[in-house]
Formats: structure tokens, sequence, C-alpha cells
């Protein structure tokens, strides 16, 4: 194992799998799908000043669209005056079109890392993995609200996920406005809003329920977060 790949398993894998492991064990009535949406709400809370700075940027672009929209239309025939301009209007404004990434880059590491305990710690996780103050907890109950088999295929929490998907490309921070902008920003937007969803359903369905019911939680918590967000970013 290289050093890359034991620091992901340390500080990241094996963490999130005995928060799991853990949420499950001291629930009361132990069910799996509560644990992860337990958990998944741990994790958005913690991410949560992470969040803030990619909604603020996101807020900034948004009221610089109409300003770059009017430098496209200006220069469109000239690429090197219309990338000076816009440069000059960042720096304007006090905007770095980069600013919401290192936020993204945070994030997405320890989304990777709920997804794959979803996916490979629920059904086979490694006992020498857990600490061994946790409560011991042989295996999971796959079945969830009495309903779903996590561990199986479910055209419904497919669906979910899907819809949920589309749901939170629709509230972004000036998601109403994308579509207006250069035709990369359009076909960027149609993407994101229309095939994502598609793409995710499709996806779901050939992996356990686990996943799509994680990211079905994951889309309608980051929905409420980023109204939440918003509004207080939006009220200053």
């Amino acid at each position: 194992m290289n050093f890359f790949s034991l620091a992901y398993t340390e500080l990241i894998y094996r963490p999130l799998l005995n928060g799991l492991v853990f949420i499950y064990a001291v629930l009361p009535y132990q069910d799996l799908g509560l644990a992860i949406g337990i958990l998944t709400l741990a994790v958005r809370i913690i991410l949560h000043p992470t969040l803030v700075q990619t909604i603020r940027s996101q807020l900034a672009m948004a009221r610089l669209a109409p300003k770059l929209r009017e430098v496209q239309e200006r220069f469109k025939g000239d690429k090197e005056e219309q990338a000076r301009r816009t440069m000059e209007l960042y720096r304007a404004e006090g905007v770095h079109p980069l600013s919401g990434c290192l936020p993204l880059l945070i994030q997405l590491p320890i989304l990777i890392g709920l997804y794959q305990v979803f996916w490979r710690g629920i059904t086979n996780f490694d006992p020498s993995l857990l600490y061994q103050f946790l409560p011991a907890v042989e295996s999971f109950n796959p079945v969830s609200f009495g309903v779903f088999d996590l561990t199986g295929r479910s055209a419904t929490l497919s669906v979910a996920a899907g819809v949920s998907q589309f749901l939170q490309s629709r509230f972004l921070p000036g998601a109403g406005a994308a579509g207006g902008g250069s035709d990369f920003s359009r076909a960027l937007h149609w993407q994101t809003t229309y095939a994502l969803p598609v793409i995710i359903a499709v996806i779901s369905w050939s992996l356990p329920s686990a996943l799509a019911f994680y990211w079905t939680v994951l889309n309608l918590l980051a929905i409420v977060q980023q109204l939440w967000i918003q509004k207080r970013l939006e009220s200053k």
C-alpha cells in the first residue's frame, strides 16, 4: 500500500466507516438507512465552512454574469481583448474565478470516501479497520425502514436519486440565469440540469441501492443547506 492509499484509508475511509458503525450500533432501532442519513448530515455539518465559501463564490459569479455577457458581446471578435477585459472585471469586482475550487477539492475526497463506504463497506467491511473502542457490530441488517434492501438494486431509490439531483441543480445559485451565458455555459447548464440526473439514475440502478439512498439524502440536505446559506449571504 503506497503512501497516498494509506493516507486516504486512515484519514478518510476508516473514520467514515467507523462513524457509520458507531451510529448504527448506538441507534435504539438499528436501521442502516437512518444511520446513513445521520452520517451524511454529520459530514455536511463538518463541511459547512467550505460550502459557505463555495456558495459565496457562486453568488458572486452569478452577480457578474450580466457584465461578463456584455464583455463577451462587445469584444466577441477579439478574444485576446475579451480575456483581458474579463480579468479586469474580476479584479474590479474583487472576484476570483477559481475561488470556489479549493473548497470543492476539500469536499471531493470525503464525498468519495462516503461513496466507497456505502458501496463496499456495508456488505464486506474489514473488521481490522474498526476501532477497538467501538461497540461490536459483526454485520449490518441491509433492510432499511422495513422496505428497502440497501445491498440490492431499487428502481424507486434510483429514480429518487435522479430526481433529487435535478432539484439540487435547479437550486444552485445563478441556475436561473445560467442559460443566458456563453455557448459553453449553456451546454454545461443543460448537461448539469438534465443529463446528469439521468446518468445518476441509470448508474444507481446498477449499484447497491445504499448508494442511491445516500445520493438522495445528500442532494436533499444540499438543497436545504444551499438555500439557508444563500439567504444569509444575500441578507448581508
